[in-house]
């Protein structure tokens, strides 16, 4: 794990990077998640997984409601909100919509002079989740991605197609074999996102015959997890290759306390994360608090993500 950290962080750093369209999607929106790194690939056990495994989740076991929100700098904004649904048969449906926003720049002419005006941009990724418990060692998900963005009167659409898998280790051995070992719990997960997606633009109102396509990178991700200290003590890491980019790597720790505080850390492709949680027993249901701080990378700014989940 350690070798693989620092051969993508050289990657990483020999490799000048630049943005494509669903960029938004490569931020952490969830306070989970984002706590530990952004690597969730292989855990993806709640509502967050959503964004990262759909293959996760036959692992939510209640109806579950989750909202949240990074709070960011230079007038964007990101927020999430879904609903999960255990189904029959080993399953999980989930309903997910993720919202960014841009900010506002103002209007010029050639010569750089206002206009008097403004200029906005947002994004929306709406989802729908199905994953299945194929076997004790095996669940796969797909998760159909509808994506709409805006750029002042202009618009364009798109599908998106995601897959995963959740391999899990320890059902792959005898049952009852990796009870009171120093390491349980292991997954791996692996995705392929983004296929099929592609923004197709153009400007019909001005008659222009010009159009533009852009297109959505293919991500292909592996995540591996585990726990340890009595399954007190998870520890995850991501690694992604989209194929317009460079490698990067996510690492990522959470430790229970009483199964009702928890603390987290991490690093997200060199930028450290915090992070902690908390858990409030209802009378019928489960109210779960977390947030996180994320570091800035590039004089961005640093994030601070607050998320609610209410477990029903």
């Amino acid at each position: 794990m350690i070798l693989c950290l620092v051969f993508s962080q050289i990657a990483a750093a020999e490799t000048e990077d630049g943005g494509y369209a669903g960029a938004f999607l490569k931020l952490a929106v969830q306070a989970r998640p984002a706590g530990m790194g952004g690597a969730y690939i292989g855990v993806s056990d709640d509502a967050a997984g959503q964004l990262f495994n759909p293959a996760g989740a036959p692992a939510v076991q209640t109806k579950t409601i989750a909202s949240s929100y990074r709070v960011m700098d230079l007038g964007r904004k990101l927020g999430f909100v879904s609903f999960m649904l255990p189904t029959r048969g080993a399953s999980g449906l989930g309903l997910s919509w993720l919202y960014a926003g841009y900010g506002e720049v103002d209007t010029r002419n050639s010569s750089g002079q206002k206009l008097g005006g403004t200029i906005s941009s947002s994004e929306n990724d709406f989802g729908l989740t199905f994953g299945k418990q194929f076997a004790p060692f095996l669940g796969v998900g797909t998760k159909l991605n509808y994506y709409y963005k805006r750029l002042s009167d202009l618009s364009a659409t798109s599908i998106g197609i995601n897959m995963g898998i959740m391999i899990s280790i320890d059902s792959l051995f005898q049952y009852g074999s990796m009870e009171g070992k120093p390491i349980t719990d292991i997954k791996a997960g692996l995705v392929f996102s983004h296929l099929a997606a592609n923004y197709s633009w153009s400007d019909k109102n001005a008659g222009l015959a010009a159009t533009q396509d852009d297109k959505f990178p293919n991500l292909l991700g592996l995540g591996v997890s585990c726990r340890a200290i009595d399954r007190k003590l998870l520890v995850a890491l991501d690694l992604e290759k989209n194929f317009k980019q460079a490698l990067v790597s996510r690492f990522g720790a959470e430790y229970d306390f009483r199964n009702r505080l928890l603390l987290r850390g991490g690093l997200n492709e060199g930028a450290v994360t915090a992070g902690m949680g908390y858990t409030f027993a209802l009378k019928k249901a489960t109210l779960c608090f977390n947030y996180a701080f994320s570091a800035e990378r590039t004089d961005e700014g640093s994030d601070h993500i607050i998320s609610l989940d209410l477990k029903f």
